[in-house]
């Protein structure tokens, strides 16, 4: 946990502008070892919470040997740690009762930090005013696929609530990013996505399913009144009443994405792109240096990005020649100093879905369904299958890939967030 703090502090919370609490919580005492290096690693006040027993326990509704069975058998297919009754715990925590904790009670915003993670860019602005200021109530800097074996009721449950609380739905709440039609060939996201009118129509919600993207909730801001709020509660409320939570491994991940899409609009969620930050495999890291345009051709081809091994020397000099001019028009997002390598939008899509897995994925990478617009296009000659045949991931064929030198200003996406 030091590791994650030394760098936030560094990275943000340093500031004399700043220096917001850290409000660590347990499940049982805190060690006086931990209290006292976290302390020393933050010239913030610390307070360190025991969560009540009746949020981190197995529910009086659930049948234990149920649960017991269930999760012994998903841990020996594969779920990631389902087999740990803690982790089912942590789950539900995150998914809907930490916000209800006392000491939280007069907190607007929260930050979730997770042990052994790296923010790898400088955070030049105040995150926690951005939010209030804009009006935002959820932030995320990643959009990827989970594992759908974790919770293969939930579309189903979330279907049942929508039909029987349509009052709780936004006006202009937009998941259409969130479906796909399962009648479709395998690899393949519905072409035509329910119209705005039709979204709580239940004809449209049974024809399309929940195509397993969601917000990687390791980071992320969010309101706490929003977690607080009437619809939240209930959707929490309504799904842990089904027991997923135990009998399934219920992300909360998931949770909070089908949450903030249906009770939000979209202009209240924001993409944090230009945070970077990494938790175990998924990374991101935002263009923060020059995007090196050398000719035509690699214009044209943005996913080229190095001088073939054969090159003369005249063409190299040549090409360095228009490197040196267009490094001065090219920049990456302003102020933004990094110690990682710029990442594509989409590289972490799949990232916890098993290689082998027969998952069905939509065509397109979450954060790119998210954003949407130009986001979506693709060059004319890309042939996904022969790309993948050739070991790469498939993703090389856009037309924009999220290296831009500066994304927030370059291109009109229609849903920059």
């Amino acid at each position: 946990m030091v590791y994650s703090m030394i760098q936030l502090e560094a990275r943000f919370n340093s500031r004399l502008t700043h220096q917001y609490d850290w409000v660590f919580f347990n499940d049982e005492d805190f060690s006086d070892e931990f209290m006292a290096a976290v302390r020393n690693a933050t010239n913030s006040p610390c307070f360190f919470e025991i969560i009540p027993e009746k949020h981190w326990s197995v529910p009086s509704w659930i049948d234990t040997t149920r649960f017991d069975v269930g999760r012994q058998f998903m841990g020996s297919i594969g779920v990631g740690k389902a087999w740990l009754q803690s982790y089912h715990h942590m789950c539900r925590w995150n998914a809907g009762l930490f916000a209800l904790e006392e000491r939280l009670a007069s907190y607007e915003f929260f930050w979730r930090v997770e042990p052994g993670v790296d923010f790898s860019c400088n955070i030049n602005y105040d995150v926690f005013r951005f939010m209030r200021d804009n009006n935002m109530a959820y932030g995320f800097n990643m959009a990827i696929l989970d594992d759908a074996r974790s919770f293969p009721s939930l579309w189903d449950r979330t279907k049942t609530f929508i039909k029987n609380n349509k009052h709780m739905i936004h006006e202009n709440a937009d998941y259409d990013w969130l479906l796909q039609d399962p009648l479709q060939g395998d690899n393949a996201m519905h072409e035509s996505q329910p119209p705005k009118e039709n979204n709580n129509n239940e004809e449209s919600l049974d024809r399309f399913e929940y195509n397993n993207c969601q917000f990687y909730s390791n980071f992320e801001v969010g309101s706490l009144a929003f977690f607080r709020s009437e619809e939240h509660r209930a959707y929490f409320e309504h799904l842990d009443r089904t027991g997923g939570f135990y009998y399934e491994r219920f992300g909360d991940a998931p949770i909070h994405t089908l949450s903030v899409s249906l009770f939000l609009p979209k202009s209240r969620i924001w993409y944090f792109r230009d945070v970077g930050y990494a938790h175990g495999l998924c990374e991101q890291c935002p263009p923060h240096q020059f995007r090196l345009s050398i000719d035509a051709e690699s214009q044209q081809q943005p996913h080229v990005r190095s001088l073939p091994a054969n090159a003369s020397l005249s063409e190299r000099h040549r090409r360095w020649e228009v490197i040196s001019q267009d490094v001065i028009r090219q920049g990456g997002i302003p102020g933004l100093y990094c110690g990682c390598t710029v990442s594509a939008i989409d590289q972490n899509n799949a990232k916890l879905v098993p290689f082998e897995s027969k998952q069905k994925k939509p065509q397109h990478p979450c954060i790119r369904l998210y954003l949407g617009g130009k986001w979506l296009d693709q060059r004319a000659d890309w042939d996904q299958e022969a790309e993948i045949a050739a070991g790469r991931d498939g993703l090389g064929g856009y037309l924009l890939d999220g290296l831009e030198s500066n994304p927030f200003v370059a291109h009109d996406s229609g849903n920059q967030r």
